[in-house]
C-alpha cells in the first residue's frame, strides 16, 4: 500500500514510526482500530510540539492477516522507509514472524494486545497483558462464579494453544475440569459442527479465545442454536467493544476479561473516549487493545524525551520505570518488557458496552515466564531457555499444520486442473465425434431407426417411434403412419401414429390420404407418391392441388406399407411452412423404414401368439413350483427330522454318560469333605501333643508347605462341588432340550426350554476373535403351562437365539467396550444388574454395570452386543416369545425369503437354510401359533413367535392382540 501521513507533507525534520497492523483480512476486525488509536496518540503529539521538537510521520503497511506479510512489511520498513520504532501487531503469529526481523536490524516493535506469555524479547515492549494479569484471574473468578467444568474453543494458532494449556494446568491445580476443547482456522465461520458438542457437554463456562471476525460467527450460530448467556455464558479474552459492535446482540449476556473497558469511570478516560468519537464517528467505541495501541505511543514518547535521542538502544533503556496515566488507570514499564496493569471482567449489555464485574484491587506485575522469574535464583537458565521453546514448539506445530493444509489445497486444485484438462481433451474427441456422426448422420438414422424397430414387440411404440425419429431428422412438420382398413366401405386409410411440430397450427387436413381420395388411390397402384412441391407438381389435378394448399401442405411423400400376414398401411411425410424437394436419400430412408415397419409389424404378430403360448406354459411352470415347493419342505422336514433324532440320542446318551461320573464324584464330596476335616483335626492333635517332631519330619513338612496345602485344600474341595453342580446342571439341560417326545403334546414351562436353550449355548456368549461377550436381557413373565410338543419348540428357540449370536458376531469392529477382549456373557433376568457376578459364573465380570434391561433405548441403540428375550401372556390365550439384537439388522428382501426352504443368507458351510423354514413349520403348521421378523438395516432384528397356551386354537398372523404388543426394536411393531 501507498505510505500515508497523519501530518500532512512530509518535512525533512521530521522522525519516521512504522504503523504495521492487518488492515485486510479476517484479522482487519479488530486492528484497524488499533492503527486509528496510534494515529490519534501521534497527531496529539504533534499538535504539541511533537518529539524532540520534530513531527512524528507514520508510515502505515498492511499486514494483511497474514505471519510471512508482516515480517516482509517490517523489514521493508526498517530497511526502506527508515522507521526509528514500530507500532503492531495482534496475534502472536504475526509478532514471532517480525521478532527475528526485529533482532537482525536492532529495531524496536511496539506491541499492544494480549498474549500468551513465556517470551521477553528486549527488542519488544508488550503493552497488552499476559497471562498472569488476564486468564489466571478471570479463571479464578469464573470457578468461583460460574463452575468447574469449562469447554475450551479457540483459534488454531499458537495464543489459544498456549493459554488453554495454562488453563488446563490451573484447573488441575482448582480440581476443575475440562470437558471440550477445539480449534477452529483463522478466518472459519461455520460452527454448526462444533456448538452442538458445546451444548451436549453439560459445560458450566465456555472459555473463548477465538480471534478475528470468526468470533462474529461463532456468537451468531450461538444464539441460533438456542443457548443463552444464562444457559452457558461465554468468557471471551480477545472480544471487546470494538467486536461486540460488529457481533450485535448476539453478544449480550456474556463475559470479557480485558484490563481496560469503555466504561471505566476516570476522567482520563472520558476525555479519551471523547476525543476518539470526536475523530472517528460518535458510532465508534474503544477497547481495551486501542487503549493500548494509543498509550504505547505515549510511552514510547516519553522514553524518547527521556534519552534525549532516538537511538533503539538509548529510548529501551529509558524505558523501563516509564509511567502514565492512561485511560484505564496508572501503568508502569517493567524491566522484563511488559506492563504493570490491573485485570477487570465485563458483563456485555445490549448497547454493547461492558458492565464491569469484578476487577483486581490493585494493578498486577507482569509474570510472562508464569512465576517461575520470581525464583530466578533458584532456577538454571536452561530452564528458563527450555520453557521459551514451549510456545515456539506451539507455533511450529500450527505452521506445519497450516502448511500441511495449504500442500493438500494444493493438491486438489493440481488434481482440479488435471480434471479439468481432462475434460477439455475429452471435449475435443467429442467434437472431433460429433463431426464424424455429422458426416454419416443419415446412415446412422436408418440402423438405429432399424434397431429400435426390431427390438420392441410392441406395434404402436414401433410405429411412435419411427414417425418421430422422421420428422426429428428430415426437420419437417409432421410424419404418421396410417393403417389402410379393408373392412369398411370404401376401404380407406385410418390414422394411427403422428409426431407433429408443436408450433404448427393443428388447421388444416390431417388424413389427406383419406381426405383426398385420389392421392390414397395413387399411392395403392404405385406404392410410392412424392409431391416436392403442391404448387408446381405435374402429378396433381387442379382439385387436389386446392385442398393441399387450403389443408397448408406444400410437399408430400408417401409410402405404402405390405406385411406377409396381409395388414397395409403408409408411412407419409408432410412439411406446409414451405417446399420441401425430397432428395433421393430422404426417399431411400422412408423406403428402408417401411420395409422394417412392415417386418416389425409380422415380428409383433409372432409375438402375441407367443404370448398365448407363454401364459399356457407359465400356468404349467407354476403347477411344478407348487409341487417343487412341497417336495423341498418333505425333504426339509424328513432331512431335519432325522438329524434331531439322532442329535437328540446322541445328547441324552452324552448327557447320561456324564451323569453317572458326575453323580458319583458329588455324592462323595461330602464324604472326602469329611476325611479331610477329621485328617486336618488329628494332624492338629499331632502338632498339640508331640511339638518337636524329628528333622525329617520338619523338612517334609516344609516342602510340601503343610500349612498353605490345609488352607487351600478346603477351597479346593468347594470348586470340585461347584464344578460338579455345574456339569450337572448341564446334563439336565441336555436331557431336557434332547427328549424324545415330538409325538406327543406335553403340558409344559415355556421358560424351562428357553433357560436349557440359553445354558447350551452359553459358550457361544462369551467373548471370541469375532465378537466380546454378549448380554443377554431375560424378561420372563408369569407364563401358564403351554400345551405344546416341547422339543421341537426347543428347537425353535435355538434357532432364534443361534441365529442371533451369528448375527452379533458378524458386527466385528462395532463393539469398541470393555468386554470386547473377555468376559462370560451377563445373564440380566428381571431386576438383574449388568456386570453383577452370578451363582453360575463366580468371579468379576468385564462389563460395566448398567442396567441394560431397565434402558429407555431399543435395542439397537444399546451400547453392547445384547440379545433381548421376552416372554408375556397374550389376551389369555396364547403365549409370545420374543426374540431381539442389536446386530446388523437385514433387508427387506431378507426378511420375504426368510422363512423359505434352503434360503440362507450364511457362508457356504455354516448355514444349510433350514432352520427357519422348520421353525415356521413347527410353530404354525405343527401348533397353529404364528412367527414373524421385525428387522431394518443397521436397527437389529426382532424374532415374535406367538404359541396357544391350548392346542386346537389358531393364532393369526394379523391378530390384533399380537400386533399390539411393543415391538423391542422402538416404535410401534
Amino acid at each position: 500500500m501507498s505510505k500515508t501521513s497523519e501530518t500532512g507533507n512530509r518535512c525533512e525534520s521530521s522522525v519516521k514510526v512504522g504503523i504495521l497492523h492487518s488492515l485486510s483480512g479476517t484479522m482487519a476486525i479488530g486492528e484497524v482500530s488499533l492503527k486509528d488509536a496510534e494515529l490519534m496518540a501521534i497527531a496529539e503529539i504533534n499538535a504539541a510540539g511533537g518529539v524532540l521538537g520534530k513531527p512524528i510521520e507514520p508510515v502505515i503497511e498492511d499486514g494483511a492477516s497474514s505471519a510471512t506479510e508482516f515480517a516482509q512489511k517490517a523489514r521493508q520498513l526498517i530497511q526502506q522507509d527508515q522507521v526509528v520504532t514500530i507500532f503492531g501487531g495482534w496475534s502472536s503469529a504475526s509478532r514471532k514472524a517480525v521478532l527475528p526481523v526485529l533482532e537482525e536490524f536492532n529495531a524496536q516493535l511496539w506491541y499492544p494486545v494480549e498474549y500468551e506469555g513465556l517470551e521477553s524479547s528486549p527488542h519488544i515492549f508488550y503493552t497488552g497483558i499476559c497471562p498472569n494479569q488476564q486468564v489466571e484471574p478471570a479463571l479464578s473468578w469464573a470457578i468461583a462464579n460460574k463452575g468447574k467444568r469449562i469447554y475450551l474453543i479457540g483459534s488454531n494458532y499458537v495464543f489459544p494453544r498456549t493459554i488453554n494449556k495454562i488453563i488446563r494446568a490451573h484447573l488441575k491445580q482448582q480440581v476443575g475440569e475440562i470437558v471440550g476443547e477445539e480449534y477452529i482456522l483463522l478466518g472459519d465461520q461455520d460452527f454448526r459442527d462444533v456448538i452442538p458438542r458445546i451444548k451436549a457437554s453439560q459445560a458450566d463456562l465456555v472459555f473463548n479465545t477465538l480471534n478475528g471476525d470468526s468470533n462474529i460467527a461463532f456468537y451468531q450460530q450461538y444464539r441460533e442454536a438456542g443457548i443463552t448467556a444464562a444457559d452457558l455464558p461465554i468468557l471471551a479474552v480477545s472480544v471487546a467493544e470494538d467486536e461486540v459492535r460488529r457481533i450485535g446482540e448476539a453478544a449480550t449476556g456474556h463475559y470479557a476479561t480485558w484490563s481496560y473497558f469503555q466504561s471505566v469511570n476516570r476522567p482520563q478516560n472520558q476525555e479519551f473516549v471523547k476525543n476518539f468519537q470526536a475523530r472517528y464517528g460518535k458510532n465508534r467505541v474503544t477497547s481495551d487493545p486501542i487503549e493500548a495501541a494509543y498509550t504505547q505511543v505515549y510511552l514510547w514518547k516519553q522514553s524518547v524525551e527521556k534519552a534525549g535521542t532516538f537511538d533503539v538502544d538509548q529510548v529501551r533503556k529509558a524505558a523501563y520505570n516509564q509511567t502514565f496515566e492512561a485511560p484505564g488507570g496508572l501503568v508502569r514499564i517493567e524491566a522484563n518488557n511488559h506492563i504493570c496493569k490491573t485485570c477487570r471482567i465485563g458483563e456485555i449489555l445490549p448497547n454493547g458496552q461492558f458492565k464491569i464485574v469484578w476487577e483486581t484491587p490493585e494493578a498486577i506485575a507482569p509474570l510472562p515466564w508464569l512465576g517461575i522469574e520470581t525464583l530466578r535464583e533458584n532456577v538454571s537458565a536452561v530452564a528458563i531457555e527450555m520453557l521459551g521453546e514451549v510456545s515456539q514448539a506451539i507455533q511450529y506445530s500450527c505452521q506445519m499444520e497450516e502448511k500441511s493444509r495449504q500442500l493438500e489445497m494444493a493438491m486438489a486444485e493440481v488434481k482440479a486442473t488435471n480434471e479439468r484438462l481432462e475434460s477439455t481433451q475429452a471435449e475435443l474427441v467429442a467434437s472431433e465425434t460429433r463431426f464424424r456422426e455429422l458426416r454419416s448422420r443419415v446412415e446412422l438414422l436408418k440402423r438405429r431407426l432399424s434397431s429400435q424397430i426390431q427390438t420392441s414387440l410392441n406395434i404402436d411404440t414401433i410405429l411412435k417411434t419411427a414417425v418421430s425419429e422422421i420428422r426429428n431428422l428430415l426437420s419437417i412438420d409432421r410424419c404418421q403412419f396410417l393403417w389402410y382398413n379393408t373392412e369398411c366401405n370404401p376401404p380407406n386409410y385410418e390414422p394411427s401414429q403422428e409426431a407433429r411440430d408443436p408450433l404448427q397450427s393443428p388447421d388444416g387436413i390431417n388424413n389427406p390420404l383419406a381426405e383426398i381420395p385420389a392421392l390414397g388411390k395413387a399411392l395403392q397402384q404405385l406404392q410410392l407418391l412424392q409431391l416436392d412441391d403442391v404448387i408446381t407438381d405435374r402429378q396433381l389435378d387442379p382439385q387436389s392441388r386446392d385442398l393441399l394448399q387450403v389443408g397448408s401442405i406444400r410437399s408430400l411423400l408417401a409410402v405404402a406399407v405390405q406385411t406377409h400376414s396381409g395388414q397395409k398401411g403408409a408411412l407419409v411425410c408432410l412439411h406446409g411452412s414451405s417446399s420441401h424437394p425430397w432428395t433421393e436419400s430422404e426417399v431411400e430412408l422412408i423406403q428402408d423404414v417401411s420395409i422394417q415397419i412392415a417386418i416389425a409389424i409380422d415380428q409383433a404378430k409372432l409375438y402375441d401368439q407367443s404370448c398365448i403360448t407363454a401364459t399356457a406354459a407359465n400356468a404349467q411352470a407354476a403347477k411344478l413350483k407348487t409341487a417343487l415347493h412341497e417336495l423341498k419342505q418333505t425333504q426339509a422336514k424328513l432331512i431335519q427330522t432325522e438329524k434331531i433324532s439322532s442329535l437328540g440320542s446322541l445328547v441324552a446318551g452324552v448327557a447320561h454318560e456324564i451323569n453317572n461320573p458326575v453323580n458319583f464324584i458329588y455324592g462323595n464330596l461330602s464324604y472326602a469333605t469329611k476325611y479331610l476335616q477329621e485328617l486336618m483335626q488329628l494332624l492338629g492333635l499331632y502338632e498339640k501333643y508331640y511339638g518337636e517332631p524329628p528333622a525329617e519330619i520338619l523338612a517334609y513338612r516344609e516342602e510340601i508347605e503343610l500349612d498353605y496345602l490345609l488352607e487351600d485344600l478346603p477351597q479346593m474341595i468347594s470348586s470340585m462341588r461347584v464344578g460338579a453342580e455345574r456339569i450337572g446342571e448341564l446334563a439336565r439341560s441336555l436331557r431336557n432340550f434332547s427328549r424324545a417326545d415330538t409325538g406327543e403334546l406335553k403340558v409344559t414351562d415355556i421358560h424351562e426350554g428357553l433357560k436349557s436353550t440359553l445354558l447350551i449355548l452359553h459358550h457361544r456368549l462369551k467373548a471370541n476373535p469375532y465378537c466380546g461377550a454378549i448380554a443377554t436381557i431375560e424378561q420372563f413373565g408369569e407364563l401358564p403351562l403351554v400345551e405344546c410338543y416341547p422339543s421341537q419348540l426347543n428347537q425353535v428357540f435355538m434357532n432364534a437365539i443361534g441365529n442371533a449370536i451369528d448375527a452379533l458376531e458378524e458386527m466385528t469392529g462395532k463393539w469398541n467396550t470393555s468386554n470386547a477382549d473377555e468376559g462370560n456373557g451377563n445373564h440380566l433376568m428381571n431386576g438383574d444388574r449388568l456386570g453383577k457376578p452370578s451363582a453360575s459364573e463366580p468371579g468379576e465380570m468385564s462389563l460395566s454395570d448398567q442396567d441394560l434391561s431397565q434402558s429407555p433405548l431399543p435395542v439397537y441403540q444399546l451400547p453392547l452386543p445384547t440379545i433381548w428375550i421376552r416372554t408375556e401372556v397374550v389376551r389369555d390365550e396364547a403365549v409370545a416369545i420374543r426374540v431381539a439384537d442389536n446386530g446388523p439388522g437385514m433387508t427387506s428382501e431378507v426378511r420375504e425369503q426368510l422363512f423359505e426352504a434352503f434360503f440362507t443368507t450364511k457362508p457356504e458351510g455354516k448355514g444349510t437354510g433350514l432352520g427357519l423354514s422348520i421353525s415356521y413349520q413347527i410353530v404354525v403348521e405343527r401348533h397353529g401359533g404364528s412367527i414373524s421378523c421385525i428387522s431394518e438395516p443397521g436397527r437389529g432384528t426382532e424374532f415374535r413367535i406367538v404359541i396357544p397356551i391350548r392346542q386346537g386354537g389358531k393364532v393369526r398372523a394379523s391378530d390384533p392382540a399380537s400386533d399390539a404388543i411393543p415391538s423391542l426394536m422402538g416404535g410401534g411393531s
